[in-house]
């Protein structure tokens, strides 16, 4: 498939090794300016001094281009303490409207993890088949010119 226009319903599922289940969440795709405010949060400069902030910026710009859950992914506790579906329809009765503060509280790794699928890795590039099966000399000294990139 071709790769469209900007999208306001992207999907991508996490499994999640916690509850050992797979979530499935829906994002927008995000515009320039976010692509930029992420990597300007993600690692800052100030003089000499490096600051590296990738956690932050994914937790930040992942609940950014978030639209929604997929019902029954999440559970929270109700009034009665009795656990019952998270859901980010408003048609839904399990509708919750502090869905995101939620997640940002409960599961932050899982959307950590999306901010990096949509912001750090948005592409794979492919490897040759025959560059994947040379394998280098396990004695072979790694700064030989046979060894180094071309």
């Amino acid at each position: 498939m071709a790769r469209r226009e900007a999208s306001d319903r992207n999907e991508v599922e996490i499994h999640d090794n916690i509850s050992n289940t797979d979530i499935l969440f829906y994002y927008r795709t995000p515009t320039t300016s976010e692509i930029e405010g992420f990597s300007n949060l993600s690692i800052q400069r100030k003089g000499k001094k490096v600051r590296f902030q990738q956690p932050k910026a994914r937790l930040k710009y992942g609940l950014h281009i978030l639209t929604g859950i997929r019902e029954g992914d999440f559970e929270r506790r109700d009034a009665d303490g009795k656990y019952i579906a998270l859901s980010s329809d408003k048609e839904s009765p399990n509708y919750y409207p502090e869905w995101k503060g939620w997640l940002r509280k409960n599961a932050a790794d899982l959307v950590m993890l999306l901010g990096m699928h949509v912001f750090d890795i948005s592409g794979e590039i492919e490897e040759p088949e025959d560059r994947l099966d040379a394998a280098p000399e396990e004695d072979a000294d790694p700064n030989l010119s046979e060894t180094l990139p071309r």
